[in-house]
Order: structure tokens, then sequence, then C-alpha cells
């Protein structure tokens, strides 16, 4: 399975995995699966951080040292990501970095892991989801 996790999960990841819910954390570590953080999700961290709205328990600067060992890779957001954002229906809410991250997933046929009750109930054609809770 090819999994791509949102913020939230990826946070969780890093530093409350008992947040995340059995099947989440069992596909994760499952060597098997492919696993891929956003360069998205990446951004919205770091401008949490420069907000003071997230504060990590480890230097942002160690964050590829973390993905490395999860064997996490990163997935930037390209051209192709951005016409699949263009063509995704309006969001009845308004977060471009959730929009950004579902049309990553869509467009590259992945599982989104998220605990974001908006797009675990969203209904997106294309859509393939894993409740981070579950």
């Amino acid at each position: 399975m090819i999994l791509l996790l949102d913020t939230n999960t990826f946070i969780w990841s890093l530093a409350s995995t008992e947040k995340l819910g059995r099947r989440a954390l069992a596909d994760i570590s499952n060597n098997k699966n492919q696993v891929y953080v956003s360069s998205i999700s990446l951004l919205e961290c770091a401008l949490k951080i420069r907000t003071g709205k997230l504060k990590l328990s480890l230097e942002f600067s160690e964050v590829d040292r973390y993905l490395e060992e999860a064997n996490i890779q990163q997935m930037p957001f390209n051209t192709w990501a951005a016409e699949h954002y263009l063509k995704l229906p309006e969001l009845s809410w308004s977060d471009p970095f959730d929009a950004a991250i579902i049309a990553q997933a869509v467009s590259k046929h992945m599982t989104l892991i998220t605990s974001d009750h908006n797009i675990l109930n969203s209904g997106l054609d294309g859509l393939n989801i894993i409740n981070a809770q579950t």
C-alpha cells in the first residue's frame, strides 16, 4: 500500500504515537508499505512552529533523521499535484493545506491517513482514506 500522512498524522508519528489508532500505526510501521509525508505538511509544520501554534519534541533540523529511521519518504508538491489541485471540487471548508495534500493523494493513487473529520467525511471521488485514530 502507498500511504500519505496528513500533517496531523505526521506530527503524531513524530511525538504522540499513542494518538494513532492500531491500524494506522500498524500500516505506517509496516515495511511492505511505502509511506510518504508531503512537502506541504513540512511547510505547514514550519509555519505553525514560527507562529507558536506547534511545539515539537525534536528540533526541526532532526526531522530528516526521523524520516530516514522511520522509512518515511518526502513527497514534493509538483506540477502533477498542482493540476489535480485545480481539478478538485470546491471543498466545504477552506484549508489550502488540506486541498493540496488531497490533490497529492488523488494524483498518485495513495491512501491518505488522516484524523481530519472534514476530509474523512468529504466523500471525494478517488480519495482513499484511513482514519488515523482507528
